[in-house]
């Protein structure tokens, strides 16, 4: 763990090596303001390092909110859009989808033929509008990894090796489908979400609450690697959004995002509470009116034929 000096601890500092000197004589001049100098080199580094990355945290802002954005209307305030973006000293391929809550459903979908199922074809089933992938899965089962309960039952569990960062749940309160809530979960409560809600799912991490953004695992290949990502969350204005950020195709200009990448683009396009879903090969956006909009890379092709089976979406109608 990194220890910084504030201010205040330097000005203490003086002041102790002051009295010690004053009252019991055994601290040099010399060596009182070498200490004292030293601290207040790590505060002036500290206030630059900060300076610096306010300025980064900016520049990258602006750009993603001034990008050439391509967006097509869904209808009743909905719409969807694509752009690439400079950030984070490269670029983003970045898809979105928002729309207002009160006038869509919202829907956790399961597969109902896993073994076939890719997200534009479980979201034309269900008569959707717009759809997103959602849990983390067991790819050769093709069964969710994570806890996800729908309609009073439990659908999958959490495996042991995806609780570092499954921390999180997406859940609809009911089946009218327009109330939507991100939080941290607890494993001790899984038996009670059922009762509490029409659908939950469990993944993550979260990576905004309140418009902040959390610590995170601190896995080097899952957490701090650039990947495919998938996200979903919402603003204080009622609006759900479904974001993938295409990733492992640098030259087209689709580098992918670390987690703490994913939390900056997901504060800079205006939510306060979202959650990571599953990425990688499965990370799919899709509409009614442009069908895959995001570039998969399960077919390791630039193009939006590369969709991966998957065992559930979130979709919207």
């Amino acid at each position: 763990m990194k220890h910084y000096i504030s201010l205040a601890d330097s000005i203490g500092l003086l002041s102790i090596c002051r009295l010690r000197g004053a009252s019991k004589g055994r601290l040099h001049p010399v060596i009182v303001w070498s200490a004292c100098r030293r601290h207040w080199c790590l505060l002036l580094c500290f206030c630059l390092l900060s300076s610096v990355s306010h300025a980064q945290d900016v520049q990258d802002s602006l750009a993603l909110v001034n990008a050439d954005w391509h967006w097509k209307d869904l209808g009743k305030g909905a719409r969807s859009g694509y752009a690439l973006v400079p950030m984070f000293g490269d670029r983003q391929s970045i898809s979105v989808v928002k729309y207002p809550a009160r006038k869509f459903k919202t829907f956790l979908v399961d597969a109902q033929h896993p073994q076939e199922d890719i997200v534009p074809v479980i979201a034309r089933r269900g008569k959707a509008k717009a759809a997103v992938n959602a849990s983390y899965f067991d790819v050769k089962r093709l069964i969710p990894s994570t806890y996800f309960a729908l309609k009073g039952k439990r659908v999958g569990k959490t495996y042991a090796n995806e609780l570092f960062r499954a921390n999180g749940y997406v859940a609809l309160k009911d089946a009218k489908g327009r109330q939507m809530e991100i939080g941290y979960t607890d494993t001790m409560r899984y038996s009670d979400y059922p009762k509490q809600y029409h659908a939950l799912l469990v993944s993550g991490p979260v990576v905004l609450v309140d418009g902040h953004i959390p610590a995170f695992p601190s896995d080097r290949y899952f957490t701090h690697k650039r990947h495919p990502r998938s996200v979903v969350g919402y603003d204080d204005q009622g609006n759900i959004y479904y974001v993938v950020i295409d990733g492992r195709f640098p030259r087209q200009g689709a580098c992918g995002a670390t987690i703490p990448e994913v939390a900056c683009i997901a504060r800079y396009l205006g939510m306060k509470y979202a959650l990571n879903l599953d990425g990688g090969g499965s990370s799919t956006l899709w509409t009614e009116k442009e069908g895959v909009i995001n570039h998969p890379y399960d077919n390791k092709k630039f193009d939006h034929e590369g969709c991966r089976k998957v065992p559930n979406i979130l979709m919207m109608k």
